[in-house]
């Protein structure tokens, strides 16, 4: 079954994004999945994400604007803003 919240299909993929955190703060992150309008991603342990934060990801050239939707476990979900 669908997911009627999600924009577009989900792509499960096992790759490395980058968090921006301020100007010289950057921290690796572990995507799990990815869609159009947003990822699943696993920041590093301990690590206290924002509400919003830019983040740098592969299968896209620019920095995608990312607004934090849920959290589970050590596992987070974002939803990427227009730019």
């Amino acid at each position: 079954m669908a997911d009627m919240n999600r924009r577009g299909g989900r792509q499960r993929i096992a790759d490395k994004g980058q968090i921006k955190l301020g100007l010289f703060k950057k921290l690796e992150c572990e995507i799990k999945d990815l869609s159009p309008g947003g990822a699943r991603i696993i920041p590093p342990e301990g690590a206290e994400l924002p509400e919003t934060f830019v983040m740098r990801v592969p299968q896209y050239k620019r920095p995608r604007h990312c607004v934090l939707r849920w959290r589970s476990g050590n596992e987070v979900g974002v939803e990427f803003q227009a730019d």
